[in-house]
């Protein structure tokens, strides 16, 4: 039996790390203990975890000090791979007339370019954009 791969947007380990949502934060424990579990392959690109240290600085004010600690921790969490990749000729496919974030453009299309069985994202206005493009959400 093949294990769902599963790449995930900077927003679930944004909800994970911080108090913003409760509802959130219990998904995205659950995700990556399925990851750790090996019920499914986790996968994060580099440039969410870039996003998901801009966003613990600017938006939360955590220091660089802890966000280190914290982002050190995240890529090393088990089950959870972590990619460079980025198609560049298919983010312009769809950014920004697709998809008007360069960084939610550049996850579909690395989705779509590598065949990931569904991408995780609380965002509900990329979920709507990238079913259109044939990209299943993980809920």
């Amino acid at each position: 039996m093949t294990v769902p791969n599963i790449l995930i947007d900077a927003n679930v380990f944004v909800s994970f790390l911080v108090d913003r949502n409760e509802k959130q934060r219990a998904a995205a424990k659950s995700l990556l203990e399925s990851a750790a579990d090996g019920a499914l392959t986790g996968s994060v690109t580099q440039f969410a975890v870039f996003e998901v240290t801009y966003v613990l600085q600017s938006s939360y004010r955590i220091p660089a000090a802890e966000v280190v600690t914290l982002v050190r921790d995240l890529v090393g969490l088990p089950g959870l791979l972590v990619t460079d990749d980025c198609p560049w000729k298919k983010v312009f496919e769809f950014w920004p007339e697709r998809l008007p974030g360069l960084a939610d453009a550049a996850t579909v299309a690395v989705a779509i370019a590598r065949g990931y069985d569904a991408v995780a994202t609380f965002d509900q206005k990329m979920v709507k954009k990238m079913r259109a493009l044939g990209v299943d959400s993980y809920w």
